[in-house]
């Protein structure tokens, strides 16, 4: 049950159901999942952890915010570590992981193509709803990415990488609905596939360097219009 609510609410939180900032009240979700508030009290904490909700005040729990500076540290170290495991992954890959990778590049391009002019919203937790085109971009992003890492074949890429995904998944959604990111991240996609495909490890973790340094900087200056 614990594991259940909070997944469900860690989905809820990266998938952008919760505006930045807003407080979330362990009672209004235990009701509005059935449950009692026992497995909403320990998800929030895990949440926290995460770094997904932060307390603030006198003890009440809000959506943590996306800083600049937390943008900045999480895509620098993400750039560090992808680069690396582009690299492995040039080296270690098989050919049916190269396949799968390239197939993952086609399915984004089918899914960018396919995108709908108003993505369908998610109405609560717990129901997932009808994903959008620009969500299922986003999904098949993060498969690609975590092939990359499995072709990898070294374990301290995701010990390193999998706390930091978390806001990673949070930063992205915003990006790829960035007018021209989708488009601007596929061609990086397509670029470290052909040095994988080569063998290139030098390329390889070059171009996924760059690739992810891209998003950094867009993310950057889309936020800096917000203010």
């Amino acid at each position: 049950m614990q594991e259940r609510i909070y997944q469900e609410l860690r989905r809820a939180l990266v998938q952008g159901m919760f505006d930045s900032g807003e407080r979330v009240y362990e009672a209004e979700i235990a009701q509005q999942l059935g449950v009692s508030r026992v497995p909403v009290r320990e998800a929030v904490r895990r949440l926290q952890q995460d770094g997904l909700l932060q307390v603030r005040g006198r003890g009440g729990v809000y959506v943590a915010s996306i800083s600049t500076e937390e943008v900045d540290e999480v895509y620098r170290l993400r750039a560090a570590v992808e680069g690396v495991a582009a690299g492995l992954a040039a080296e270690r890959a098989s050919p049916e992981q190269l396949d799968q990778i390239g197939a993952l590049i086609e399915r984004m391009e089918a899914e960018r193509g396919g995108r709908a002019s108003t993505p369908v919203p998610v109405q609560a937790v717990g129901d997932a709803g009808q994903a959008s085109a620009d969500e299922r971009v986003v999904n098949v992003a993060d498969e690609f990415h975590r092939a990359i890492h499995a072709a990898a074949k070294c374990d301290r890429v995701y010990q390193v990488l999998e706390p930091l995904y978390a806001q990673l998944m949070r930063f992205r959604r915003i990006t790829l609905g960035i007018p021209g990111r989708a488009h601007d991240a596929n061609n990086g996609h397509r670029q470290v596939y052909l040095a994988l495909r080569r063998g290139d490890p030098e390329a390889a973790e070059l171009v996924m360097r760059e690739h992810i340094d891209s998003a950094r900087r867009v993310l950057l200056a889309h936020l800096a219009k917000q203010r």
